[in-house]
């Protein structure tokens, strides 16, 4: 299935949970409801960034935007962060108000509502799975991030579910708060999550956490004498850049197109398909201090 359709499909499926979920809340007096309902939201908000990252990044580049529209990745994903995080205040507030004065709420009615959510969240998870290629390499980081999305709000309505048969078993309401803070503290997580590898990017991290064994591989390759200045970073998910210096030996001199090529072959195993390669038959210092008699190749 295309990975367009099949978000189009769960973002559909998410906005009858939350429809279903709301309804369910406020009519059985579920906090834990509700708070899954607030969790749905950030599902639809996740899966609707990752519909228009799709679109918008297809765009082809332009004269200004060299790189095509692949950041937009980026800011939907800070922009699900920040309101994950938003969401989250308002959960807790809530389960702190209903802490305080717990209230009954209607176990059997929760528990169907709940498990209703759950099916669906798995069955959207699902088709999020089947729109992603075999190979793990190649899969789509939008389409996995709203897969992870579905799925935990699925983990989100069995706690529901538990929670309305410990009520049901204990006779204590103030559980059904309590498994709305859980729940909060599980969108916590992935605002967290989202929130960080989306300033990752911005920041320009590398992805890569060994980044001097990067650098030893590359300096091993024949014909180089030594690497320095080597910068990775990301412009979204799927895309690493590279651009680095490197310096030749006397057998590196005599062919230095081969030395390039060579280069650009360990790079592409790593994974990073967009690179800028400054090849000196003489060496300069290290981080950008150049000597004024080298001589750049290319």
């Amino acid at each position: 299935m295309d990975a367009r359709r099949a978000l189009a499909i769960a973002l559909l499926l998410s906005s009858i949970i939350l429809l279903v979920e709301l309804t369910g809340g406020i009519l059985f007096h579920s906090t834990a409801l509700m708070a899954d309902a607030l969790h749905v939201v950030a599902d639809i908000l996740a899966v609707l960034f990752s519909f228009l990252a799709l679109v918008i990044s297809a765009r082809p580049p332009t004269s200004d935007l060299t790189y095509g529209y692949h950041r937009f990745e980026v800011l939907a994903s800070l922009v699900n962060g920040f309101s994950l995080l938003g969401i989250v205040g308002v959960i807790m507030y809530e389960a702190y108000i209903r802490l305080l004065n717990p209230q009954p709420i209607f176990i059997v009615g929760t528990a169907i509502v709940a498990s209703v959510a759950m099916v669906l969240n798995v069955v959207a998870s699902r088709i999020l799975r089947s729109a992603q290629p075999e190979m793990s390499d190649h899969k789509d980081e939008n389409v996995a991030s709203a897969e992870l999305h579905l799925f935990g709000d699925a983990l989100a309505s069995l706690a529901v579910i538990v929670g309305s048969v410990a009520v049901y078993l204990t006779g204590q309401y103030y559980l059904d708060p309590l498994v709305a803070a859980f729940i909060g503290l599980i969108v916590l997580r992935s605002a967290i999550k989202t929130t960080v590898q989306g300033g990752a990017i911005i920041l320009e991290r590398s992805p890569f956490k060994d980044t001097a064994g990067v650098l030893q591989k590359l300096a091993g390759v024949e014909g180089v004498a030594d690497v320095h200045d080597l910068h990775i970073w990301r412009i979204c998910s799927h895309i690493t850049v590279a651009s680095m210096h490197a310096c030749l030996n006397a057998g590196g001199k005599t062919d230095f197109t081969v030395v390039r090529s060579r280069l650009e072959d360990q790079l592409d195993r790593l994974g990073i398909h967009h690179v800028t390669i400054q090849l000196e038959e003489v060496c300069c210092d290290p981080v950008h201090g150049h000597k004024v008699h080298e001589r750049n190749i290319i």
